[in-house]
Order: structure tokens, then C-alpha cells, then sequence
């Protein structure tokens, strides 16, 4: 190897010597030099010993790209690395293995995980929309405890329709259909996405079958909603029971409005109308993406009311979360809260979304008599149509307020009557529907 003094005037002309890779050593800087290839590409390089040594090349860079000056600069930095135990090659292939391991996507896990991220800002599909940060949580608990613990480590294009399908009867017969159909449904997903980057050339989850989804029918009786609203009444004086005063609030308050718990459970002061006694739920916060006003009764104001006074953050959230000002409880905490009564109280299976299709089967009744276009106006589903044509709903945007109001205001009433065993309360009024 040719050993002299660089200089830039030297870089710029030097040619290789006999059409063959040639390298000029620095004399300035130990263990730098000018790389030139066959054709002519011209590129620094550090030639060094390590501790054991082992003779090693790194490249600095272009020439093009990195001056001489800078590639000195460079090697001095280097050459200290290394007399104090250093290896940079080594470092620098490890950091490269990390890199291609981090952005490897052969199995399950691998993909699922990239599918999730996707999930976040709305690119796990075409047209799609970002998913909820509660269905994102749904799903990645069922991914990580289900779906991970038997395929994680297989490669995407390993796992077969019969896998999957033995999968799913797994957990069908072993865990719950619920949980089968939820695995079943993500990795679906999973696939599709997977078939979209050209990573797998079939979705393995077609034609996969799992036991259909069998509609809840629980209706509570005018006895377990007293047992409820008596129970979640603070301060709560059951032994063995233990729930929040804002958690056992939020209970109610879903009862009276019936909203689902999430919402409920995320009701800001800023979507609340003191003056009109109206919740404006917006768009990001429904099932529907649409914008949802609720009409509170004076029962639905007071629960409000009495969940401010029993906060122990300053928030806009009317249900903060006792850890982050910023965020509300969890929709889940009521569940949890459900849980632990039903088992303290044996009130069997019963959960906070029985109090909407109760209220709902007590409007439509002869109790209340309301119609179930009504109802559904209430319970904001977009899919009843009062048996009109279909397109009509996407021209009507009528809130239907006032027949929401009559509604609501029927229900708290009602439920009044059941939690002081029908007697009425002196400041709710029967209306004339």
C-alpha cells in the first residue's frame, strides 16, 4: 500500500494503480487511507488492530461526501476508541443487525405488531380510518394473550387454514366462542394486511368458521335495578365491595342516560349545556362517527352534579382519572365495578350494558309506550329507519331532540318510582306523551 502525505489535490486526481482496488495510506493520520476501486469510486478508510488482534476495515465514507479533513478528524476519534478496548466494525454490525432485525416482518409477531402501528393512524386498510384507542386495547389484549402465545413465533406464510382453525376451536371450547371470535377476526386482519404488502400471497383465515355470536338478552328486573342504584349509591356500605364514589356515579348516571359506558365514562364539562340540559357527544366519541346530543333529565344533572362534588382533581373531565387529571376513568372500571357487586351481592350475570337494553325495553313497553324509532334516537343507532327508505336517513340530521327529551325525562322518571319502590319523586313531573 502506498504510504504519503494526502492532500485534497491528491484526492481529486489519484487514479488506481494497474486497474485493481488501490488504497494510499496517510502518513499524517495512522491507519487512514484514500480506497479507490477499479472504475474509479473514491472512498476513506480506517484500518486498524483490535485488543485480540484482529486486523479490521471500516469505511468512512465518500470522498465526495466526507473531506479529507473530516476523515481525520474522524480516524482520531476512532484510533482513541479503539486503544481504550473499542471495536468499531464490531459496533456498527451489530447496530446494523438491530436495524434489519427491527424492520424484519416474517411471523406473526412480527407482522402483528406492524399492523397494530398501522391500526393507530388509519393504514391497516384501504380507506380506512384510524381504529379507537378502547378496540386498538380490546385487541391487543386478545393478540397478546391468545394469538401470541400459539402463533407468534411461526412465520406468516407457515401458518394454514387448518391451523387457524384448530386455533380457533381451541379457544372456542377452552376459553370462550367470544374470545374465538375475536382471534379469529384480528388475524383475519392481520392477513389481509399482510396479503396488501406482499408479504404472503393468501389469507389463511378464509373460510375458517367459529361459533356465530349469540345475542345477549339480559333484561334486568325493576328488583336488580333498586339492588343496582341502592348498592352504587355513595358512600357505598356493602362489605366486601369496593368501588370508587366517581365510578358508582358514572353507573348511574349510565342508567338514566342510556349511553354506553366509554361515553359516559368520558363526558366532558365542555359538552355540556347547562341552560339547554343537553350532552353533545361528538363525532370522535361515538360508535356511529356522528355527532350525538343526549337530553339530560334533572336526575341526569344531579348524578352529574354530585360527581363533581366527589372529585379530587381539577379537570374537565366529569370521571378523571385519579392518576392523570387529563384523562377520564376507563369505560372498563365500570365492568370491573359490575364484576365485584354482582359477586358480593350473587346477582348472576349481569353487566353494564343490560342497563341500556333495559331502559330500552321499558321505553318501548306499555310502562312508557314510546315507539322503537324513538328509542333508537336515544340509544343513537344509525341502522332504524322508521321503516322509510334507506337513503332518507342520510339526508335527515334532525336531532329529534324534543322526542329524545320526552323520552329520557319518562325514563328518569320511571326509575324514580322503581328506587323509591314507585314512588314519585318531588321534583320530577309525569309528562303527557
Amino acid at each position: 500500500m502506498p504510504r504519503l502525505k494526502l492532500t485534497d489535490a491528491f484526492v481529486r486526481n489519484a487514479k488506481p494503480i494497474d486497474g485493481k482496488v488501490t488504497e494510499y495510506a496517510d502518513e499524517r493520520e495512522n491507519g487512514l487511507a484514500l480506497r479507490i476501486s477499479p472504475a474509479g469510486a473514491k472512498s476513506w478508510t480506517f484500518r486498524y488492530r483490535t485488543k485480540a488482534g484482529q486486523q479490521k476495515r471500516m469505511s468512512l465514507g465518500r470522498t465526495n461526501d466526507v473531506s479529507l479533513s473530516d476523515a481525520r478528524s474522524r480516524v482520531v476519534k476512532e484510533r482513541a476508541f479503539v486503544s481504550a478496548g473499542g471495536d468499531p466494525v464490531a459496533i456498527a454490525a451489530k447496530a446494523k443487525d438491530a436495524a434489519i432485525e427491527e424492520f424484519k416482518r416474517e411471523t406473526v409477531q412480527q407482522v402483528g405488531e406492524w399492523y397494530f402501528q398501522e391500526c393507530k393512524v388509519g393504514r391497516h386498510r384501504q380507506n380506512a380510518k384510524p381504529k379507537r384507542v378502547s378496540t386498538l386495547r380490546t385487541e391487543l389484549l386478545y393478540f397478546n394473550k391468545h394469538i401470541l402465545t400459539k402463533l407468534g413465533s411461526r412465520k406468516l406464510a407457515d401458518v394454514s387454514r387448518s391451523m387457524v382453525q384448530a386455533f380457533v376451536n381451541d379457544l372456542a371450547d377452552n376459553t370462550s366462542k367470544s374470545a374465538a371470535r375475536h382471534c379469529k377476526v384480528i388475524l383475519h386482519g392481520i392477513y389481509s394486511f399482510a396479503e396488501r404488502q406482499e408479504l404472503v400471497d393468501k389469507n389463511p383465515c378464509q373460510h375458517v368458521t367459529v361459533a356465530s355470536h349469540e345475542p345477549r338478552e339480559r333484561v334486568l328486573s325493576d328488583d336488580e335495578l333498586r339492588t343496582i342504584w341502592q348498592t352504587m349509591t355513595p358512600p357505598i356500605e356493602v362489605e366486601g365491595l369496593t368501588v370508587s364514589a366517581g365510578v358508582a356515579y358514572a353507573i348511574q348516571l349510565a342508567m338514566v342516560t342510556l349511553q354506553r359506558r366509554s361515553e359516559v365514562t368520558g363526558m366532558k364539562l365542555s359538552e355540556i349545556d347547562r341552560d339547554q340540559r343537553i350532552w353533545v357527544l361528538p363525532s370522535a366519541r361515538t360508535k356511529n362517527k356522528r355527532d350525538h346530543v343526549v337530553p339530560l333529565s334533572v336526575l341526569a344533572i344531579e348524578l352529574i352534579d354530585k360527581a363533581l362534588n366527589v372529585r379530587s382533581v381539577d379537570s374537565d373531565f366529569v370521571f378523571p382519572s385519579p392518576r392523570d387529571a387529563n384523562k377520564p376513568i376507563d369505560g372498563q372500571a365500570l365492568t370491573h365495578a359490575f364484576v365485584r357487586m354482582r359477586n358480593v351481592l350473587e346477582l348472576g350475570d349481569i353487566r353494564p350494558h343490560d342497563l341500556r337494553r333495559t331502559g330500552a325495553t321499558n321505553l318501548t313497553s306499555e310502562r312508557l309506550g314510546f315507539p322503537r324509532f324513538t328509542v333508537s334516537k336515544v340509544l343513537n343507532h344509525t341502522s332504524d329507519t322508521g321503516n322509510s327508505a334507506a337513503v332518507t336517513s342520510v339526508y335527515d340530521r334532525n336531532g329529534y331532540l324534543s322526542e329524545k327529551r320526552r323520552a329520557l325525562d319518562s325514563w328518569a322518571i320511571r326509575i324514580n318510582e322503581i328506587i323509591s319502590d314507585r314512588e314519585n319523586s318531588n321534583n320530577l313531573v309525569r309528562l303527557t306523551i
